[in-house]
């Protein structure tokens, strides 16, 4: 069924937001930005001829926003990584169209680990991580509609399935982040603990 990874992982991010996490600011945003992403995915805006799932435009504005609060130059490395992703999401998209031996089994997933190894690599700040998946996606679902429309009668920008694509690769995203956290955590107490033993001697 598609959607459900959406669904499910995101009331989990939300819930953990909401209730786990100190009461910030940045809290009731993120809270805020997870539950509009939820509503908004059973509703369109029409736009021309074509029309747009609201997760999806959300998502596109939301890593427009985040992506232009940086530098010139940071802004447009961003960009670059951007249309890097978006190649690579529309090509697996239309591979998965003509071809679908290839990806017959989980093509949710293997789309879903692509990004999260091209994010991974190409950027290290959280925050823009998740702001390029969005923008990564929300672009990619704009081409390949755009191209299949012109061989079949497609004008849904954002399937369900797209959604999925950012709810597994969020989440995934965010355990490597944790994992990051740890790994920095656990070097920090090593130094520590040498240092004592050192001044001890």
């Amino acid at each position: 069924m598609e959607g459900i990874y959406f669904y499910w992982l995101f009331w989990i991010g939300w819930v953990y937001t909401t209730f786990l996490l100190r009461k910030t600011k940045e809290r009731l945003v993120i809270g805020a930005g997870i539950l509009l992403l939820i509503i908004l995915s059973s509703r369109h805006l029409v736009v021309g001829e074509y029309i747009v799932n609201g997760t999806i435009a959300l998502s596109l504005l939301i890593g427009y926003y985040l992506i232009s609060k940086n530098r010139v130059g940071v802004v447009v490395f961003f960009l670059c990584v951007s249309i890097i992703s978006t190649i690579s999401y529309v090509t697996f998209r239309l591979f998965q169209l003509y071809d679908p031996v290839w990806v017959m089994f989980h093509p949710t997933l293997k789309l879903s680990f692509l990004l999260v190894i091209l994010i991974l690599v190409l950027v290290k700040d959280q925050q823009m991580r998740i702001a390029l998946l969005f923008v990564t996606v929300a672009q990619g679902e704009l081409v390949y509609t755009i191209f299949l429309s012109t061989i079949v009668p497609e004008f849904l920008i954002g399937q369900r399935e797209s959604l999925d694509i950012i709810a597994i690769t969020s989440c995934i995203i965010f355990l490597w982040y944790a994992f990051e956290r740890l790994v920095t955590l656990l070097d920090e107490l090593v130094k520590k603990r040498t240092v004592l033993r050192t001044s001890r001697r």
